[in-house]
């Protein structure tokens, strides 16, 4: 059972989506948390949500400004604004179903950057997180360049990009900044899953492997013969079934993979 409504939080509007079994004991409550230029309505938000509430789950996916069917514009595309919009569903879950010990979150991309600049945060609220990040941009201003195919100065001299997603949207050179001076390369005291595709063209694997170096409590997954947006025969599957696993019992049936 699939629901819309919208979360208030000082001045965002957050367009948000819950699916809930109809019936049975809730096991866990999900975030997902889309990329840059995604929504709570792509491919891989959609098939997280049916995935994880057939398995006893209440999912929670929504929209950062700028966004899918977010009533913000490119104004409010900021770092605090995507945080904020993040911590507010996740309290707003927590309270909604306060029983519910684990808060597991799976993010993509540019989501799971701002899901790791809020860690912080998440971990200070009551309960469990459990963490699958796929693709993590854990370098996002450099990964805004490479996406546009443009230099750090000419993103300057131009003041904004447009991004041609579903929806298109602004960048803007001092949310560039906020990106840069706000890194999440760094550790974590948490244990996650990362899920990287081998042939990941914008995302660099040394960077991940990095990233999984500095957390000691982390498990890394290099996905074969899979590009940045895991469309590969078989790929989805296996992150599914991954991300399942990590969910259930916090370890994957395989080792590393790098």
């Amino acid at each position: 059972m699939e629901k819309t409504f919208l979360i208030s939080e000082g001045p965002l509007t957050i367009l948000c989506k819950e699916n809930v079994p109809d019936h049975g004991e809730l096991r866990r409550i999900v975030l997902s948390v889309h990329g840059i230029g995604g929504s709570t309505d792509d491919d891989i938000q959609r098939s997280i949500a049916e995935e994880m509430e057939f398995f006893s789950s209440a999912v929670f996916r929504f929209d950062f400004p700028a966004h899918g069917e977010s009533p913000l514009d490119s104004d409010f595309l900021t770092l605090p604004n995507c945080m904020n919009s993040l911590l507010a569903v996740a309290r707003y879950a927590r309270e909604r179903y306060p029983e519910v010990e684990d808060l597991c979150i799976f993010a993509s991309g540019f989501g799971a950057y701002i899901t790791l600049v809020c860690l912080d945060q998440l971990l200070d609220m009551p309960g469990k997180v459990k963490l699958v990040v796929q693709t993590p941009s854990v370098r996002m201003h450099e990964t805004l360049l490479a996406i546009k195919h443009i230099t750090e100065p000419t993103l300057r001299a131009m003041e904004h990009v447009t991004f041609r997603a579903s929806r298109p949207f602004e960048v803007t050179y001092r949310f560039y900044e906020e990106l840069r001076e706000n890194f999440a390369l760094t550790s974590y005291d948490i244990p996650m899953l990362i899920l990287h595709g081998e042939e990941d063209s914008v995302i660099r694997k040394e960077d991940i492997q990095h990233f999984r170096r500095i957390n000691d409590q982390a498990k890394l997954v290099i996905i074969p013969g899979t590009s940045h947006r895991f469309l590969e025969d078989g790929a989805w599957d296996m992150v599914l079934d991954l991300t399942r696993d990590w969910f259930e019992f916090e370890q994957v049936l395989v080792t590393d993979w790098e």
